[in-house]
């Protein structure tokens, strides 16, 4: 089996084409486009989980995770497993970024959550923003997760862009994570501009990214975007014209 990565897309993204009366036409023009899987974010298309799993399997798109709430994990009976097990996502995953004020309390339930994860057969994933850089004791509140978590149920989808707003070199950051990160936020950031970008524009080498993601065993690079010179499509176009220019999507080789 090849190692190279694969390249998803968070739904996030395409927030705005993401109501029932589009979803199908939305995800239709992401396979088009290159994109290989799809993270989820709270909205299915008004579709059950049966019927999501067999419109992906459709238009060959994999499920590449889903983003949740924390409560719904801890709930072992929440739909988001059903949406999870349906569509063969192997990670389920969550952000506090609005909570690290309450650090230390939330990390049992993180635990917690993991386990839940796990005995559906889900891995968990933390996805991190910016917030998580305040330091307790000299260490970031990122790594405090990392080192009073189990690796084995506590994995990261570290995001290359917040992380780089945050002050921090993002490609030695996400090595330091060795092991536990199978997914990736293929997010860009100008630091000159404050601002997120179009993948390329600010400090992403694609090529490098790819690269980092084969030697580290990252299993998906998933791009998000928030903000756009143009329109999200406009700006998925231009990642997966990038990305497919390292050798990474749709139709690339190993």
């Amino acid at each position: 089996m090849s190692d190279r990565p694969q390249l998803g897309i968070q739904l996030y993204t395409v927030r705005d084409l993401t109501g029932d009366d589009v979803f199908k036409d939305t995800l239709a023009a992401l396979a088009e486009l290159g994109f290989e899987g799809v993270e989820f974010a709270w909205r299915y298309g008004g579709m059950p989980p049966a019927e999501l799993a067999a419109f992906l399997q459709s238009l060959g798109l994999a499920c590449c995770g889903l983003h949740v709430q924390l409560e719904e994990l801890l709930d072992p009976g929440h739909v988001v497993y059903d949406y999870a097990t349906a569509c063969g996502s192997p990670y389920i995953t969550t952000s506090l970024c609005a909570q690290v004020d309450g650090w230390g309390d939330l990390l049992p339930q993180v635990g917690a959550a993991a386990e839940t994860a796990r005995s559906h057969g889900l891995q968990f994933t933390y996805h991190n923003h910016w917030q998580e850089f305040v330091t307790f004791d000299g260490s970031y509140a990122l790594d405090v997760m990392k080192e009073q978590t189990d690796p084995a149920l506590v994995q990261f989808e570290l995001d290359l862009g917040w992380i780089t707003k945050a002050g921090v070199e993002a490609m030695g950051y996400w090595h330091d994570y060795a092991g536990r990160v199978p997914q990736i936020h293929l997010r860009d950031y100008s630091a000159a501009r404050e601002t997120v970008c179009d993948i390329g524009d600010g400090f992403i080498d694609v090529a490098a990214v790819v690269e980092q993601a084969r030697a580290m065993g990252t299993r998906w690079l998933i791009y998000e975007q928030d903000a756009y010179p143009v329109s999200p499509l406009a700006s998925a176009e231009v990642c997966a014209r990038r990305c497919r220019a390292a050798g990474l999507g749709a139709g690339c080789g190993a």
